[in-house]
């Protein structure tokens, strides 16, 4: 029994060592990274420092005015198409606007019909019937004409009804009880 604790404390020491080196060799492989970087740093540090600064410059003499215009153009067509944009949505906002004055004629439309029908029973009420003349023709197309007239009054107290946003028509005597 002592032997076999005695192997399993020494396979246990072993696995013990085992995960101690492989931990002491990746901090050490970490440290060597460590260090490298910072040589490299401090050496590119160094020979930024040594070295004077050359500026980079073209074989031709730079034409200032090609590039100051070519700068301008090129801020032209980004506001243009800027512009482009604020027309674009110039033109939504119209559109929108004609919409809402659209639906405030069609609400209003409504109110006058609604203010059509109040009125209607009323100019359709039964006028008193007129006695047919026993005479002659003539009479009788009199009788017709004076009843074709009473119908377009009645039209037009509608269109007046309707040019008056809504304001009462003074009714006639002959549609008034």
């Amino acid at each position: 029994m002592n032997f076999i604790f005695g192997v399993i404390l020494l396979a246990m020491f072993i696995l013990a060592l085992r995960v101690i080196w492989a931990t002491a060799l990746q901090l050490l492989g970490a440290l060597k990274n460590a260090a490298q970087m910072l040589r490299s740093y401090q050496s590119k540090r160094q020979a930024r420092h040594r070295l004077p600064v050359i500026m980079p410059r073209s074989r031709d003499d730079m034409d200032w005015l090609a590039i100051s215009d070519s700068v301008r153009q090129e801020i032209q067509t980004r506001n243009h198409g800027v512009n482009r944009e604020a027309v674009r949505l110039e033109a939504q906002l119209q559109a929108k606007l004609k919409t809402i004055e659209i639906y405030e004629a069609d609400i209003q439309i409504a109110k006058l019909e609604r203010e059509l029908l109040k009125i209607k029973p009323v100019i359709e009420s039964p006028e008193p019937e007129v006695k047919k003349p026993r005479r002659s023709k003539k009479q009788s197309v009199a009788v017709s004409d004076s009843a074709a007239q009473k119908i377009p009054h009645q039209v037009s107290q509608l269109r007046a009804a309707l040019k008056g946003n809504g304001l009462s028509v003074p009714v006639s005597e002959s549609v008034r009880h």
